[in-house]
């Protein structure tokens, strides 16, 4: 699979979000969800890992939706979680949280990485090695040739001065991949609008990106 495969309205998007508590893994997921809702997708499910990571912990979420059930019940959408080798998207806040769930990916996963590390609390203290950026990017495309940084955290903090806006880069870059089909631009920001605070901000965000994604993806 590469980044320009066509879905069908029957398939079952899967995406993988992981990063570390207080990235906005589950705000990313949970607004991905109500976009999909209100684009009408009929069937969507999502698990998500909240509570049981200190914060700069482990947490990974699963989103899955189906814009239009199938005639064949057995193709349609029942479970929360996504199997291994089933993701469509993955969409990485952290590097190595990245490779901590890359049995969820395969030759058709697309990869859309924030390249800013946040080592974990082994490497900080100096009983672990953090791997290079190279490494983690080898071994990735071992699984999948479609794996995409960039330093959103970076953006984050040129455009508006605040490193939390990275979540929001990278869902608007995501989006551009065409790796979360049948969801309306206009439809994220609405849910923006609704849900978050800084309404205007985060739609920035979104679109710088947007705009990044548009660049890389065509």
């Amino acid at each position: 699979m590469n980044h320009k495969t066509k879905f069908q309205e029957t398939d079952i998007i899967n995406i993988v979000i992981a990063g570390t508590a207080g990235q906005g893994v589950i705000t990313i997921k949970r607004l991905i969800e109500f976009a999909a809702h209100d684009s009408n997708c009929q069937s969507i499910f999502g698990s998500e890992m909240h509570g049981l990571a200190q914060r700069e912990g482990a947490i990974t979420s699963h989103t899955r939706y189906q814009k239009i059930l199938s005639h064949n019940v057995r193709k349609n959408l029942y479970s929360p979680s996504i199997c291994y080798g089933g993701a469509d998207l993955y969409l990485g806040f952290e590097p190595s949280e990245v490779l901590r769930r890359a049995q969820f990916a395969s030759e058709r996963t697309i990869f859309c990485i924030n390249s800013r590390t946040i080592p974990p609390i082994l490497v900080a203290a100096k009983m672990d090695e953090y791997p290079k950026l190279e490494t983690i990017e080898k071994i990735l495309k071992e699984i999948s040739n479609n794996v995409f940084f960039i330093n959103a955290t970076e953006m984050a903090l040129d455009h508006f001065d605040d490193a939390q806006k990275m979540n929001m880069i990278m869902l608007g870059f995501a989006v551009a991949s065409g790796s979360i089909p049948f969801i309306k631009i206009d439809d994220y920001k609405n849910v923006i609008k609704r849900e978050l605070r800084q309404p205007d901000m985060n739609i920035k965000a979104f679109d710088l990106g947007y705009e990044k994604g548009k660049e890389v993806f065509g």
